[in-house]
């Protein structure tokens, strides 16, 4: 076969073993990118607070707004992304990730840092109702659950550890004097790999399912058998054109799969922030100096990583709501004992928050995503998954925000009431036995049908 465009429905023997072989781990990659922008901005408000005397409220709001922007860009972008393809929507993301960036390490106000952070969180947003609908559109059913939980969030997981280690790099490379040079260059690197990430991705064909369900048959199959997908995708089928029914995601036994799902999500995006992102916060309020902060942060993000890499050998193996309902509990005690008893020594503190951390990682971390993309037909999937996020990302936006007001204000029991959340967690996994086992097929997912647990 000749060498061709992936656009033209013909693809080298060249490029379709790069396909086989790179295009969950480029897809995924956009996670890295994810990863070290989301992390970035609370490693950097280490040095922030300095150039622009920061108040608890500031930096709950600077971490907040990518999370807003992140809800605009999951709803609006996941919504395009069905009607446009998963392709385009992934060149536009990476462009506005490398001006962004650029322009966020020249800032002399705050408020110009938190109109970019606004649009750096509306990329992100892009990326991952994309890259989700993309995976799960391409993954084998056998790997599904690793390559939507696992890979995805190990990478997100990569990038906020290479944001730390590229802190902790510049802090001892730059003067103190100097120390604003250090939060400009972390803005301005999220431009390097969004740079590679878009030119790369430029050999990933569009996704074949998209293909399949707007009529591109012929296109379709030509990469389905350059990426091994023949037995899976057996069952995909065209869709005639009609107008979008959203209201089908909300109607019958798919409204509760959906509800439930959301809910899933949203708890977890309720808690999970306190050891996603807001460690900084956590470990200045014990009075951790900066240096010692970022080497806590990165360690934390290494217990997370672990979590992530032994999860994948099991979410694909386990029966998914036992898992949830399991570690719901976990977390349920981690975020009471950090909460009630982190003030009284360092050991409960960090000890606390590294179970907190392995946990969220181990369990809900992986099951929201894989869950959030499981849940929806193949039409609707880029806004069903962009629904679920945004609703979610919503709910961290909030809790960034708050986290640090509280924490100034009234020390580590204001992390206390998290260990209710985890609680209405594990009642709502207990409640719906059919999260055992999600969609063994993606095309099982339609209007009224939950698929029952196997």
């Amino acid at each position: 076969m000749g060498s061709r465009s992936l656009a033209s429905g013909e693809i080298s023997e060249k490029d379709a073993r790069f396909v086989k072989k790179h295009s969950s781990t480029l897809i995924a990659f956009g996670e890295f990118i994810d990863g070290y922008d989301l992390a970035v901005i609370g490693v950097a408000m280490v040095f922030l607070s300095s150039s622009f005397a920061l108040t608890p409220g500031d930096k709950g709001l600077l971490v907040a707004i990518s999370f807003l922007g992140t809800a605009v860009g999951l709803i609006v972008f996941g919504d395009l992304s069905d009607r446009i393809g998963r392709k385009k929507v992934f060149a536009f993301n990476l462009w506005i990730f490398i001006i962004t960036a650029l322009l966020a390490a020249a800032i002399t106000q705050v408020w110009m840092l938190w109109a970019l952070r606004f649009l750096i969180g509306v990329a992100i947003g892009m990326d991952l109702s994309t890259s989700a609908a993309y995976l799960a559109e391409i993954a084998p059913k056998a790997r599904r659950g690793r390559i939507t939980g696992s890979l995805l969030n190990m990478m997100m997981v990569l990038g906020a550890m290479f944001a730390i280690i590229l802190a902790m790099f510049l802090y001892w490379l730059v003067p103190v004097d100097h120390h604003d040079w250090i939060w400009r260059a972390m803005f301005a690197f999220a431009a390097v790999p969004a740079a590679i990430v878009l030119v790369l991705r430029k050999r990933l064909p569009e996704s074949p399912r998209w293909l399949i369900q707007n009529g591109q048959i012929e296109k379709a199959w030509t990469i389905i058998r350059a990426l091994g997908l023949e037995e899976e995708m057996s069952q995909a089928q065209p869709k005639p054109k009609t107008n979008r029914e959203y209201r089908k995601l909300f109607k019958g036994d798919a409204r509760r799969r959906v509800l439930v799902c959301t809910a899933f999500f949203m708890l977890n995006s309720t808690a999970g922030p306190v050891v996603s992102f807001l460690g900084p916060v956590i470990f200045e309020q014990a009075g951790v100096p900066a240096s010692s902060n970022l080497t806590i942060s990165l360690l934390a993000n290494v217990v997370a990583f672990l979590a992530l890499f032994i999860g994948a050998f099991f979410i694909d193996r386990v029966n998914r709501r036992t898992l949830g309902m399991i570690t719901a509990l976990i977390l349920t005690a981690a975020a009471a004992t950090l909460g009630l008893f982190g003030s009284m020594t360092n050991v409960v503190l960090f000890g606390a928050f590294v179970v907190w951390s392995f946990t969220t990682y181990f369990g809900p971390g992986m099951l929201a995503l894989v869950w959030s993309v499981e849940a929806y037909p193949t039409e609707l999937r880029g806004f069903g998954a962009g629904f679920t996020q945004s609703m979610a990302r919503i709910m961290s936006a909030t809790v960034s925000f708050l986290v640090p007001v509280l924490v100034a204000q009234y020390g580590y029991y204001a992390i206390a009431p998290f260990a209710i959340v985890y609680l209405l967690m594990f009642i709502l996994v207990w409640a719906n036995p059919w999260l055992a086992s999600t969609a063994e097929n993606l095309e099982d997912v339609s209007e009224g049908e939950i698929v029952a647990a196997k």
